[in-house]
């Protein structure tokens, strides 16, 4: 059942890699940033902004740091290497936490490896927000186990993952002292759990976050309707229950291309688990600030099923849905459930991949079509062009191709051209944050341009040499 599910990883994940359908933003980014800190250096937002700000300040992502040294190994393939291993070690925490009872271990850990959300994520690029919910698995099994110092390593390392994930983890342990608030010495140990999540949360986005930030203050709060600043987000939350209620189901934007898009996440969570955990309100306490940040925002891709927006309720679901079926007294009865709950989880998961409703990629995730090997243009340019370009020059490229040459000191964004002395960008591709007339526009500026040569023009894909 693993090697299957490694290899389906691999073919979304690497071949995205390989066809050129990874992004600037992120892997491109978090790619950079690596190199960065791999050299003993801060890595800083220069790819893609005019300041120099760190990008400790855009994300408290710590994990950047600590798996920079594998880019001597993996070059800029690290980061989706260890999002696929990553994922096996959370479905082995999975197995571990019902290794009791086979079958239930078996059925738990199949559910959680075909999650929607685990596929949804391994489309888009890497996050940290994935590392860290792989470990939550980790953490229910050591407080189970009352193994409080295991515990606190891993609290430790999802912790460090990003700013917003000790947040979660307030609200995690909060629920784990009330499923254990019959055994008081575990119940205190976690709510200091908890009280220390929400401490560590305060510190990096109150102190450490604007302390390295150019314009001082946190760069990411992004819940306009409910107001400017995470004290007002909470009293909207209070004082306008209805309101409140409606943005959290419908589409609060100007733009009704997005409506039905919430509607949409919010059965496939419901059909896929979530309304199991109603009967352990414990669970829905621990997967609160996850639908706060995921319906709330402005952004209308964080509602969706697509990206990494989803991925920390595979744990939260896997382990809560079967740890509910198995309290059913009668074994026909529960042995049902089981079954049920897999096949409903698996249409979900068949329903995101196979007909994705917005803000999923088709070719990006539907990994059984043999379209997606290929593209509309030859890549081999891409490649040999990437090959043309020193390992030490500074470039600029188009989106898709900033992960494969973001391993060095200066790599920018396209249009963004700065200080570079290479641009790579082709008219087949993906002209974000350009629309498409205007990339033709600008190469076919840049072919006329003075300061630049054309080194490389072969089926729409251009590099340029500045004299």
């Amino acid at each position: 059942m693993i090697f299957g599910f490694v290899i389906v990883y691999a073919l979304i994940s690497f071949v995205n890699h390989l066809c050129f359908r990874t992004y600037g933003l992120d892997l491109g980014l978090y790619t950079n940033a690596m190199y960065d800190y791999a050299h003993g250096s801060m890595a800083n937002m220069d790819m893609i902004w005019d300041t120099k700000e760190l990008a400790l300040a855009d994300h408290f992502d710590l994990y950047l740091i600590l798996f920079s040294p594998l880019v001597y190994l993996f070059g800029s393939w690290t980061l989706l290497v260890i999002q696929i291993a990553a994922i096996l070690v959370g479905a082995k925490g999975v197995h571990t936490y019902f290794k009791d009872q086979p079958r239930v271990a078996m059925l738990a850990t199949f559910f959680f490896l075909s999650y929607f959300g685990v596929f949804s994520a391994l489309s888009y690029d890497y996050h940290s927000n994935v590392i860290g919910a792989m470990a939550v698995p980790w953490l229910f099994y050591f407080v189970r186990e009352k193994r409080f110092v295991a515990t606190s390593f891993v609290l430790f390392f999802i912790w460090i993952g990003k700013e917003n994930m000790a947040f979660w983890m307030t609200f995690l342990t909060l629920g784990l002292a009330f499923i254990y608030r019959k055994d008081r010495k575990s119940s205190l140990i976690l709510l200091g759990f908890s009280f220390a999540s929400f401490c560590y949360f305060l510190l990096v986005i109150k102190v450490l976050m604007p302390s390295l930030s150019v314009e001082g203050e946190y760069l990411h709060f992004a819940y306009e309707s409910l107001g400017e600043s995470m004290s007002e987000a909470f009293i909207h939350l209070i004082a306008h229950p209805i309101d409140s209620l409606e943005i959290f189901f419908t589409n609060h934007l100007s733009d009704s291309g997005f409506d039905g898009v919430k509607v949409e996440s919010h059965i496939i969570l419901l059909i896929s688990g979530v309304a199991i955990l109603i009967r352990r309100p414990a669970y829905l306490i621990m997967l609160a600030p996850i639908y706060f940040q995921k319906f709330f925002h402005d952004q209308p891709m964080t509602w969706s099923t697509g990206a990494q927006y989803s991925i920390e309720f595979a744990p939260i679901i896997a382990i809560g849905v079967f740890e509910i079926i198995q309290s059913i007294e009668t074994e026909k009865l529960k042995k049902y459930w089981f079954w049920g709950v897999v096949v409903l989880s698996f249409v979900c998961s068949i329903r995101v991949i196979d007909q994705p409703f917005d803000h999923v990629e088709e070719s990006n995730v539907q990994f059984y079509k043999g379209g997606r090997y290929s593209r509309d243009y030859n890549i081999s340019a891409v490649r040999e062009a990437i090959e043309m370009i020193p390992k030490d020059a500074a470039v600029c490229a188009q989106n898709p191709y900033l992960p494969h040459v973001a391993l060095r000191d200066d790599v920018f964004m396209f249009p963004f051209v700065k200080s570079a002395e290479y641009i790579l960008i082709s008219s087949k591709e993906y002209p974000y944050p350009l629309q498409t007339e205007d990339l033709t526009k600008e190469i076919e500026r840049l072919k006329r341009h003075s300061e630049w040569e054309t080194i490389l023009e072969e089926n729409e894909v251009f590099l340029f040499r500045k004299r």
